[in-house]
This record gives C-alpha cells, sequence and structure tokens, in this order.
C-alpha cells in the first residue's frame, strides 16, 4: 500500500517540487497551502506523514502542529518541518518530547527528503 503524504507550504514551486519527487518514489500526495487547509486535510484524510513549513498565512506551521497533537485523530501522525529558517527545530520541544519527527531547511534536496521520510516510516513501524 502507498503512503499517503499532505505537503503543507504556501510556496507553489516548493509544493509541486516535492510532489513530484514524492510521486515519482511510489507516494500518494495530497496538498495545502496554509495551515488550516492543511490541519482540515489532515483531519480528513488521515495521512501517514506532513510535511509542514512554518511560515505561511492564515494559520502558520507551529499553530498548525499544536492543533493536530492537541486532536486524538491526528496527534500519532509524523511531522517533519520544512522550513526556509533554520535553527527553529528547539521550538518545538515541548515537555512530552519533541512533537515533529524532523526538521529540514530549504532547499532541501530529493535525496536527503527521500531518506528523512524513509527514516520516519522505519522509526513509526516499531
Amino acid at each position: 500500500m502507498d503512503k499517503k503524504v499532505l505537503v503543507v507550504d504556501d510556496n507553489v514551486d516548493t509544493v509541486d517540487l516535492v510532489k513530484r519527487v514524492l510521486q515519482k518514489e511510489g507516494y500518494e500526495v495530497l496538498t495545502a497551502f496554509n495551515g488550516l487547509d492543511g490541519y482540515q486535510r489532515a483531519q480528513e484524510t488521515q495521512p501517514d506523514l506532513i510535511l509542514l513549513d512554518i511560515m505561511m498565512p492564515i494559520m502558520d506551521g507551529f499553530t498548525m502542529n499544536q492543533h493536530l497533537k492537541g486532536n486524538p485523530k491526528t496527534e500519532n501522525i509524523p511531522v517533519i518541518i520544512i522550513s526556509a529558517r533554520s535553527g527553529m527545530a528547539p521550538m518545538f520541544e515541548t515537555e512530552n518530547g519533541p512533537p515533529i519527527q524532523g526538521y529540514m531547511v530549504k532547499p532541501v534536496s530529493s535525496k536527503v527528503l527521500l531518506l528523512k521520510l524513509e527514516e520516519v516510516f522505519k522509526a513509526s513501524q516499531k
């Protein structure tokens, strides 16, 4: 069965690039262009993983991630942050441990992206 990945980013070019890379590898790719739409899509579609940008209109990635982790329906979906800003991963730390499974700085190479997804999927199977 194909893994379903939700890509949430307000940059259309980034979404298109990531979508092409993932589809080529057999992933089913869903997209959203702001955090509110991304959160609603996550609830509706229950993706296996979410690639999430931080700086977006309507609802940013921090807020979307808080909503995901606060909802029993979406709290266990792995989230990987992909952002143009480095050094922000510690901002996602909580007393319950990190609510994200990875943090990558744009531009992300296809190879690095695919390796990170593979790593997260392997870890989530344990």
